[in-house]
């Protein structure tokens, strides 16, 4: 390369830092630690948030002994 001269094409090798597309996770924390989480892999929907929760929120809940009563959502 000559000095103040660009960049050619042939001196730049590309590349993709994170890869492409995307992640979507749902998660939780409660004030004795974090929660249960899942990748979520279609769209997120009515059904499949209840069903999280059903799942993911009711085995946090169960992990730490927590009464579902006494939480705060």
């Amino acid at each position: 390369k000559k000095a103040g001269g660009g960049l050619s094409d042939r001196l730049i090798q590309g590349t993709l830092k994170f890869g492409e597309g995307s992640l979507m996770m749902w998660g939780c924390m409660t004030w004795e630690g974090v929660g249960f989480a899942t990748k979520i892999d279609d769209r997120m929907d009515g059904d499949l948030y209840l069903q999280i929760l059903k799942d993911e929120l009711q085995q946090t809940l169960e992990h730490y002994d927590l009464n579902p009563p006494d939480i705060i959502f």
